[in-house]
């Protein structure tokens, strides 16, 4: 199914104040881009709504799993950054996801709990674990672990909106040949991604890998770009957690459903492409366990990635 015309019309004017937003300091293009907000922000909890939008959903209205990954890593960081000065910079170290099964037809409720930052490592470490609902069915759930490291040489942090920072959805509406070059690229994308789309799920084909099957494993490749990106230029973990995931499922093709995954963030995903290798560890009759590893340039190991694969029950293929 392509998107009709209302549809598509939609998905660029929204792409269009996303981008606009985007240059408020401290959220990013993507989280504009899917509505995702507040709705508690305390150290005994966050949570975070994001509703059904035709550019967050398939063609069934189940909500694309690049979002409900994005949504995860950014409700887990804020579960950790609550504890912090909002003006600093945080990053992960782990985060494992485990998929219940159950489908996302709904808007998501992300919630999230974080420990507050150890001082027993020399870099304060926060543990947190969290969930994600939709319609009253747990999707997920997620764990992981949080450092605030200093800013990369030269970037100012700001607050994020629930921190206080500046909302960018109060800025003006910028026009098209208002955009600077990065911008005008990121609206191109949108709509090559809107005329590419088949099943309506316009995250993926905008987000996802392309992956190429080999005998033993799998390879990826993703274009970085400002529709993935965080504050302070990377990759947003999210993304670059889903890229792995995308590219592991094409080295087990014959175990179609993933049902968890644990990443080490290793260093920051930058540059124009991030290249994806994955290895097949075990085949078994039911179940794949795939180990991969994501690159920037020069090979860099950027993310390390061990995710199961099962097969269907006897009766739900």
């Amino acid at each position: 199914m392509s998107f009709s015309k209302e549809s598509a019309d939609q998905v660029r004017a929204q792409a269009l104040r996303a981008l606009s937003s985007n240059r408020a300091p401290g959220f990013q293009f993507a989280g504009y881009f899917l509505g995702f907000r507040c709705k508690r922000y305390q150290t005994d909890g966050v949570e975070f709504f994001l509703p059904q939008s035709e550019q967050g959903v398939d063609a069934n209205g189940n909500f694309s799993r690049v979002a409900i990954i994005y949504a995860a890593d950014m409700a887990l960081a804020a579960a950790n950054r609550v504890f912090l000065d909002p003006n600093v910079r945080t990053a992960t170290l782990m985060l494992r996801v485990e998929f219940t099964g159950e489908p996302a037809r709904g808007a998501l409720e992300i919630s999230g709990h974080g420990s507050g930052f150890s001082p027993r490592t020399a870099l304060p470490e926060s543990v947190c674990a969290g969930r994600v609902m939709s319609a009253g069915r747990e999707v997920m759930r997620m764990s992981g672990t949080w450092v605030s490291p200093p800013a990369p040489k030269g970037v100012a942090m700001a607050g994020l909106p629930w921190e206080g920072g500046v909302d960018g959805n109060t800025l003006p509406l910028l026009k098209r040949r208002e955009l600077d070059v990065a911008e005008k690229a990121t609206l191109r994308h949108v709509t090559r991604a809107l005329d590419e789309t088949q099943n309506g799920d316009l995250l993926a084909t905008m987000c996802n890998p392309v992956a190429k099957h080999l005998p033993n494993g799998a390879t990826g490749r993703l274009p970085v770009g400002m529709h993935i990106g965080n504050r302070v230029g990377h990759v947003q973990g999210g993304f670059l957690l889903n890229a792995a995931i995308k590219t592991a499922e094409a080295a087990v093709p014959e175990h179609p459903i993933t049902t968890g995954a644990s990443s080490w963030f290793i260093s920051p995903g930058q540059g124009k492409v991030i290249s994806a290798r994955a290895t097949v560890l075990q085949r078994g009759r039911n179940v794949a366990v795939v180990r991969t590893e994501l690159f920037a340039a020069g090979r860099k190991l950027v993310l390390e990635v061990v995710s199961n694969h099962s097969v269907a029950a006897r009766g739900d293929e």
